[in-house]
């Protein structure tokens, strides 16, 4: 941190709320004074990430990663320290002298800073483009003729490029930005027979890509005049990649109980925000990625797929649920009437019609069944056992046993079978060797493999607890401080955690969790989380004056113990002088052993 004033540091602390940093990556829940979530630094399925609005710190009980706002960060993005302060600063919109504060900062870190800021920059430059230019209108008036009010415009950032092979390569120009700089992050493409570049986007309505940081990091655009490709994406660059964003993914609410509504097209998710339906996001021209269904049980427990009605839009829809639903999600698929996507619905039918619509989404698996059943006749018998087989295949999916049982009720009293015989085709197809039974899940436990993050032995546990009371009791800083120093502390993380605290108490800083985080290592930090986040009881009659001789008392076996080492060593070897030094560090040792004992001796003696 000495690349930061103490003003500044407090500054940017005072401004960020640590539950909003935190919720950009995480969907968090009230619960009690904390707020809890999903840890994002390993898999698990029970949240056990705990954040603290109070105290401005975040701890995992399953992994144990923990600390303030600026240590999140660092760990999420893969930062160091000052690109941690510099990467919040920005997102407060708190200016820090450019030459001064870029010390610290990764040549990589800078390079993605800056190129968020051309993105940001062109973003601009389209909405000027459409909103204020003769060009412009061509673009408004295309969006007029689609529904979209100037309100949206605004709030989607919407653009126009002009008809020009180089009018957003002239605005750079302008600014001192060349070219090649815009290529690199797509807004520009390199001729291929001659020297120079022309503008990637032209003729096109641009819809700026955030990410979900509120950085802009690509476009799309749609070409408004005939001509080929009809939507155009920016290319992978370092700072975009189609499979790991979201159109629209900023503008969403996190609440696992508010389905998100998953489009393909931008027209699509912007009509329906219009509309009201404010939880949708799209694709950006690829198919569903497992990266961007994790992004999305960030922000919801449940999706609602609603793809167009086409064979593209069909088999995207099938492989989009299989992905959401393994990473978790509760999927439902909306089956649109003869409209070709919600576009198209909404503005036809309206919104009440699409509201209805969605209230009639099938789940993921009543969907499956649906498609197993759809096109053949049931009543039938080769279309009845048409339909079993597949549906059996698709029961054999659901691992939940009561789910299952329902469904194969359900099925047995459409077919009028019964459900005997079907479960026994569940077992000849699931379970062929060993009949029905259940194979245990590697993730049942999510959070055993983190069970042991460190053994919290009684010396150990008196260090966290001595460091508790030092953080949060300001009364008996200065007996802790009078009786200890951070070399009694074993523990490699509390006594770092003990030197940053002895030191500002010397100092006389302010000792507050969020303050006190600036000091340490993630290691330390984590620690430190844990120890703040766990509920201990605090008794004054003689509690420090135990914690502080449990502390000694371990330390002097510790040490008696080395010095018993060093010294058989010494005198395997001869070195007679470093034995008579390591025996008189040995007999004052002992004697504070002997001392201290004899105290703990008189304290339970009544004396």
């Amino acid at each position: 941190m000495g690349f930061y004033s103490e003003d500044i540091l407090s500054e940017i602390r005072s401004s960020a709320d640590i539950v909003d940093v935190i919720s950009q990556y995480v969907s968090l829940q009230k619960r009690g004074d904390n707020y809890v979530g999903l840890c994002p630094f390993h898999s698990e399925k029970t949240p056990s990430f705990h954040v603290s609005a109070e105290k401005q710190l975040f701890y995992c009980f399953g992994c144990g990663a923990g600390g303030n706002v600026f240590t999140f960060l660092m760990k999420k993005e893969n930062i160091n320290f000052p690109e941690a302060v510099r990467l919040l600063a920005d997102r407060l919109n708190i200016n820090l002298p450019p030459n001064e504060y870029e010390r610290g900062t990764s040549r990589e870190f800078r390079q993605r800073r800056e190129q968020l800021r051309l993105n940001k920059m062109a973003s601009e430059y389209y909405h000027n483009v459409l909103l204020n230019t003769r060009d412009g209108k061509r673009g408004l008036e295309y969006l007029k003729k689609r529904g979209i009010t100037l309100e949206t415009i605004e709030r989607f950032r919407l653009g126009y490029a002009p008809p020009l092979w180089d009018g957003l390569i002239k605005h750079f120009q302008s600014m001192g930005v060349d070219a090649n700089t815009l290529a690199k992050l797509g807004l520009a493409v390199a001729k291929k027979n001659a020297s120079g570049f022309y503008d990637r986007f032209r003729d096109r309505i641009i819809f700026p890509i955030e990410d979900a940081a509120k950085n802009v990091v690509g476009f799309g655009g749609r070409i408004i005049g005939p001509g080929e490709p009809k939507y155009l994406n920016s290319p992978e660059t370092p700072v975009f990649s189609k499979g790991e964003n979201l159109y629209a993914i900023s503008m969403i609410k996190k609440d696992p109980a508010l389905d998100v509504i998953i489009v393909e097209g931008y027209m699509d998710c912007i009509s329906l925000q219009q509309s009201g339906f404010t939880q949708t996001v799209a694709t950006l021209g690829t198919a569903l990625t497992p990266m961007q269904a994790k992004l999305l049980k960030n922000y919801t427990g449940g999706v609602i797929l609603a793809y167009d009605t086409d064979s593209a839009g069909q088999a995207a829809t099938m492989r989009g649920m299989e992905i959401l639903a393994r990473e978790g999600l509760n999927v439902r698929v909306l089956r649109l009437a003869e409209e070709k996507d919600p576009d198209e619905f909404i503005r036809k039918k309206g919104r009440e019609a699409f509201e209805r619509q969605l209230s009639e989404a099938l789940y993921y698996i009543d969907y499956k069944l649906y498609l197993a059943k759809n096109d053949t006749d049931i009543t039938a018998p080769e279309g009845k056992i048409k339909y079993i087989k597949k549906a059996v295949e698709v029961l054999c999916e659901i691992e939940n046993k009561v789910e299952r049982e329902v469904y194969l009720q359900k099925i047995s009293s459409e077919l009028n079978i019964p459900a005997q015989a079907l479960k026994d085709e569940i077992i000849k197809k699931r379970f062929p060797d060993n009949g029905f039974k259940y194979k245990k899940s590697p993730t049942r436990d999510n959070n055993k493999e983190f069970s042991k993050i460190s053994p919290i032995t009684g010396a150990y546990k008196a260090e966290r607890l001595i460091i508790k009371l030092f953080v949060e009791n300001e009364a008996v800083r200065e007996k802790i401080a009078e009786n200890l120093t951070p070399s009694y502390f074993l523990n490699e993380r509390t006594r770092k955690i003990a030197g940053a605290l002895f030191e500002m108490l010397r100092s006389q800083k302010p000792i507050e969790p969020d303050e006190i985080f600036n000091h340490l290592d993630q290691d330390a930090s984590s620690e430190l989380s844990g120890i703040i986040m766990t509920n201990s009881e605090f008794r004054e009659d003689g509690m420090i004056d135990s914690l502080v001789k449990k502390i000694k008392e371990n330390y002097l076996k510790h040490a008696i113990k080395q010095v018993r080492e060093q010294i058989q060593k010494a005198e395997a070897v001869g070195e007679r002088e470093e034995t008579i030094i390591l025996l008189n560090t040995y007999q004052k040792l002992k004697s504070q052993m002997d001392e201290l004992k004899a105290n703990l001796n008189a304290e339970k003696g009544g004396v």
